[in-house]
């Protein structure tokens, strides 16, 4: 299910912990050492002296190791936990990673290895361009150019049927359509709304708009989506299977170019709608209200902008970790053999 409540990070502000979290790190070899152990891929807490045998280190060491995992530690870099008995060695802690730093490792390591970039950085405390006054430049775009480009029709589909987990599905939408009017080719963009929408909303919307996006907004599982039911009742049960969705946006002669599913864990429809679809953009696990409205708005602002589908995806990502570090990751973007989304521009 999509979650109702937001997990954001600790301070609030993602730019401001990358620098605190490259800064600490630093560049000194037994800190990195001992950072790349506790992160490498799969590990499980260990206590000092699994970690020093473990990378070869030598018993003399053992107070400078104890000394870089215990500053580590202070700096947020990773965690400490008692021991469970799991480290038969007589040791008082074990040291595993931080998820917050976990999903972010990489450009961390890359701030830490190059102080230039970190200090370029803007942060809540070091401001884009300090003190300088900011200047707006307005694009202009002419008809002439808006001729050259293709309509883009996006069919948002949008289905809140369980009472108990209600979204904000209507903010979502409104929210879109609102950064759609700011951008540079709202002109060429239209945005047809489909609320309380079932299978039968996706094959008028095919027939009628000819949408070359196809956005679905609400609930999801491993297996489908949660649709309206005909009757209006709201029940647990609506849901709709990959298989039949893929089908459905296929039974037309010019299906959608791109399908979001907004929607938690609708990784399992990558298979079934890449079957026509040229890119998808699916949710690898739960995914809050406040996440997946940030995805949204940022990703069809770039759309609408000229942007590609990847940077488009990479801005609503990077929305998505302003609003909730732990769940930066969970959008995943899939394309079709040979579609480069790099290339692929909608608007």
């Amino acid at each position: 299910m999509r979650h109702k409540t937001a997990v954001v990070d600790r301070t609030g502000n993602h730019q401001e912990n990358l620098d605190h979290w490259a800064k600490n790190l630093g560049t000194a070899k037994l800190r990195r050492t001992l950072f790349n152990l506790i992160y490498g891929r799969g590990t499980r807490p260990r206590s000092r002296r699994q970690l020093m045998a473990q990378a070869g280190i030598k018993d003399a060491a053992k107070q400078l190791v104890q000394n870089q995992l215990e500053y580590m530690y202070r700096k947020d870099l990773i965690e400490r936990m008692e021991n469970d008995g799991s480290a038969k060695d007589g040791s008082r802690y074990l040291y595993l990673k931080d998820e917050h730093v976990r999903a972010h490792k990489d450009r961390i390591v890359t701030l830490a290895d190059n102080p230039k970039i970190r200090k370029a950085m803007p942060t809540k405390r070091r401001p884009a361009g300090g003190t300088q006054r900011l200047v707006i430049q307005r694009t202009i775009v002419t008809k002439q150019d808006l001729k050259r480009r293709k309509t883009l029709g996006v069919l948002y589909l949008m289905s809140n049927p369980i009472k108990k987990h209600a979204l904000r599905v209507d903010l979502e939408v409104s929210r879109v359509a609102e950064e759609i009017r700011g951008s540079k080719y709202r002109d060429n963009i239209e945005l047809h709304q489909s609320p309380a929408a079932n299978p039968q909303a996706i094959i008028r919307g095919l027939n009628d708009h000819r949408p070359r996006i196809v956005h679905f907004s609400g609930h999801g599982n491993t297996g489908g989506i949660a649709m309206d039911a005909r009757d209006g009742k709201r029940s647990k049960t609506q849901f709709v299977n990959f298989d039949l969705l893929g089908k459905a946006l296929k039974a037309t002669d010019s299906p959608p170019e791109v399908v979001v599913l907004n929607a938690c864990q609708s990784a399992g429809g990558r298979a079934a709608l890449l079957k026509s679809a040229k890119a998808i953009v699916v949710m690898q696990d739960s995914i809050s209200d406040n996440a997946a409205i940030a995805f949204a708005v940022n990703f069809y602002g770039a759309i609408a902008s000229g942007q590609s589908v990847q940077a488009a995806f990479d801005q609503g990502c990077v929305a998505i970790e302003v609003v909730s570090l732990s769940e930066a990751s969970t959008p995943t973007l899939q394309t079709a053999s040979g579609v480069d989304p790099k290339q692929l521009r909608l608007a």
